[in-house]
């Protein structure tokens, strides 16, 4: 059975952390997820409404295809997704790179579908 390799790349949700010692100091005064949830609140609704959006295709994909497809999601101002985003003339996003070799870009969840059943029926 082939396997389908999905890169999906898109912009994600960034949470930085600090060193150990202070997320440890974080932690025990109660402070700690009231700053990674204040970092994830100063992002615009759009775009966290898109990883919520997106993030919800993909676990149905997941589902639906199970040990049949690897996906790997890359953010596009990552070093690999930038030159991801060069290769393949990716201006908008979410851009979905089916095995290294057919792009689509957008929601259309039933052209993504359709690319991802042809690549299971060619192989």
């Amino acid at each position: 059975m082939p396997t389908i390799s999905l890169q999906v790349i898109t912009p994600v949700i960034t949470n930085f952390y600090h060193c150990m010692h202070c997320e440890q100091i974080f932690s025990q005064t109660g402070i700690g997820q009231q700053v990674h949830q204040e970092e994830i609140d100063g992002y615009p609704e759009d775009i966290k409404g898109d990883v919520t959006r997106l993030t919800d295709w993909l676990f149905e994909i997941a589902h639906q295809y199970g040990d049949q497809i690897q996906i790997q999601v890359i953010d596009p101002q990552s070093i690999e997704g930038f030159f991801k985003s060069l290769r393949y003339w990716i201006r908008k996003y979410p851009a979905f790179i089916v095995n290294g070799r057919e792009k689509f870009i957008g929601w259309d969840k039933e052209t993504l579908e359709g690319i991802l059943q042809k690549q299971l029926t060619t192989g």
